[in-house]
């Protein structure tokens, strides 16, 4: 019976192992791409028609974030489709647009706190589970294979 219970602590170990491997790639990997992301350029602030202006947070629903702004006079609004506890109604932001074409817009610093967020979470969850995991699988492991080695092998031999 020991070395039974052994046999499917040993196993249980591995798939512990396993899962800390597979969630720390998993959640650690969108971490690092929503980092990532939260610092992605397409190249819109490069361009030689971009400018900047004072931009408002006008509203917050439903994860979309209204962003209001004023342009030689004609006022814009732009939802963004994603929040930021850091930036309640009232927050003011710098908006860059396009010269030619105000409605068009990017906020980096939303769009870093955002994605960060989410980085952070994704990655700590990642680390978490990581750690959750593998201690159980280790735990396992060894009590799996000292259970095996412990033991008493059965005796078939026939005595006369």
């Amino acid at each position: 019976m020991k070395k039974v219970i052994g046999i499917v602590l040993t196993v249980l170990g591995g798939f512990g192992i396993l899962f800390a491997i597979i969630f720390g790639v998993v959640f650690g990997g969108l971490g690092i791409a929503f980092q990532a992301n939260s610092n992605s350029d397409d190249g819109f602030l490069q361009k030689s028609t971009t400018m900047s202006c004072y931009g408002e947070v006008v509203s917050v629903e439903d994860s979309v974030t209204t962003i209001q702004y004023e342009v030689d006079g004609g006022i814009y609004e732009v939802d963004f489709n994603m929040q930021s506890s850091g930036y309640p109604v009232g927050t003011g932001v710098t908006v860059y647009y396009n010269d030619n074409q105000p409605e068009e817009c990017r906020v980096p610093e939303l769009t870093e706190a955002t994605f960060g967020t989410l980085g952070g979470v994704f990655g700590g969850f990642g680390i978490a589970f990581a750690i959750l995991f593998g201690v159980f699988g280790i735990v396992c492991l060894v009590v799996g294979i000292i259970l095996i080695k412990t033991s008493k092998p059965k005796n078939n031999s026939i005595s006369y």
